[in-house]
């Protein structure tokens, strides 16, 4: 049994501008309208931890360790709970759809019965905490591209060349065929 509360946005920037926004942890607290407090860095297993403001729930903490990241794609914190309260996991997401564009998501994952019943019972004010995170995101990163649209992006190919127009294909040739020769018109 798991729960999920998430807010997904798209992003009119690159996907290493929403990752550069992302990865400073510490940073946070400056421009996050729901952390008060922030402290980690991206390393498996480093310890992490927020104070996070929700309207009508007053100040979280949540405390845990990094447990999966990937640049340019996402960070997973554990968040320990008791064995019979099943897990949390929050997760901040990023999915490049162009060289100008990107999804930026914010969730947690309620995992266990105890787990559940908690995301379901604070998912209203989650979900306008982490949609108020998300548009904040987005208007750092897309700032980001507008101060510097064309620096290199280091995760994007570098773009396929043309092929040269060589002219008419060639002249249609009497082809082979099983029962002896056939000619093309």
């Amino acid at each position: 049994m798991s729960y999920k509360v998430e807010f997904r946005i798209g992003v009119a920037a690159p996907v290493d501008d929403v990752y550069d926004v992302i990865a400073e942890i510490e940073k946070w607290p400056e421009w996050s309208p729901i952390h008060k407090k922030a402290s980690g860095r991206l390393s498996f297993g480093a310890p992490i931890a927020f104070e996070e403001y929700y309207e009508g729930l007053g100040t979280w903490e949540i405390t845990g360790a990094l447990a999966d990241w990937q640049p340019l794609s996402h960070i997973h914190i554990a968040v320990p709970k008791k064995f019979y309260e099943g897990r949390l996991i929050r997760y901040f997401e990023m999915d490049a759809l162009s060289d100008s564009g990107s999804s930026f998501s914010v969730g947690a994952l309620f995992d266990g019965f105890l787990s559940e019943r908690e995301g379901r019972r604070y998912s209203k004010f989650l979900k306008v905490g982490f949609e108020r995170f998300a548009e904040a995101v987005k208007a750092r990163a897309e700032q980001a591209y507008a101060d510097a649209p064309v620096k290199r992006r280091a995760h994007l190919p570098p773009p396929e060349p043309k092929k040269p127009n060589l002219g008419p294909p060639p002249r249609a040739v009497e082809m082979p065929h099983m029962w002896g020769r056939k000619k093309q018109k």
